[in-house]
């Protein structure tokens, strides 16, 4: 029975009571999908792959096996998985010396000889700016990221270092100086960090002066 048909057989007051029904109905019907929707996207956010499809970096862990085809320095490399997908990898908690910086070759060539065409196993945390995998990495249950450090080839990247390594890493780190080993057997060793900062400062210096050196040219042309 339609509305029309119903206020004649029983009246306005009848029919007015029946749509305050229906309205209060759809209104439960509502509200309650409002709250299914707003759950489901609370759930959907806290799902790392649905997270990352909404510009949010994905935050879960995982582990696959590789074979390492390149070896860029002392944290960066390459490596193929089984399914042949390339991968490019910096390694977490560890900052090692550029090649272009001194010992930098070194700490490459350690890490070459220590991965380069071996299978090892990459535990992933995260991705960076440049989309490379953050990792731990092991070679025979051997963890290379603390062995890179305790080496002298690397130091613990203090600025990233999550609490729970922290002290581990520094430790080792502490260890490798007193020992002079690897990069510690200079006198006065320049953080990497600090490296690429002042390498950046003398590229943007370079610039301005060609750009203003340039611009003399072109005065003096006219």
């Amino acid at each position: 029975m339609n509305i029309f048909n119903f206020r004649k057989k029983h009246g306005n007051s009848a029919s007015e009571s029946l749509m305050n029904s229906h309205a209060g109905f759809f209104l439960k019907v509502l509200t309650g999908l409002s709250a299914v929707t707003a759950v489901s996207f609370i759930l959907m956010l806290s799902n790392p792959a649905e997270a990352a499809d909404h510009g949010r970096k994905a935050t879960g862990h995982y582990s696959y096996t590789c074979k390492v085809i390149r070896v860029h320095d002392g944290d960066t490399f390459r490596c193929l998985d089984g399914k042949r997908k390339e991968h490019k990898i910096r390694l977490i908690n560890i900052d090692a010396p550029e090649k272009t910086q001194q010992y930098g070759e070194d700490a490459t060539s350690y890490l070459k000889s220590r991965i380069l065409k071996k299978d090892i196993t990459v535990q992933v945390s995260s991705k960076d700016k440049y989309r490379r995998e953050l990792a731990l990495i092991f070679v025979n249950g051997t963890n290379i990221n603390k062995e890179m450090v305790a080496t002298g080839n690397a130091w613990a990247f203090r600025k990233y270092l999550p609490e729970h390594d922290r002290k581990e890493y520094i430790n080792l780190e502490s260890g490798a100086r007193a020992a002079k080993r690897g990069l510690w057997k200079y006198q006065n060793p320049v953080e990497p960090s600090e490296y690429r900062k002042a390498h950046r400062s003398s590229q943007n210096t370079g610039k301005s002066h060609g750009s203003r050196n340039h611009d003399r040219r072109k005065k003096s042309h006219r």
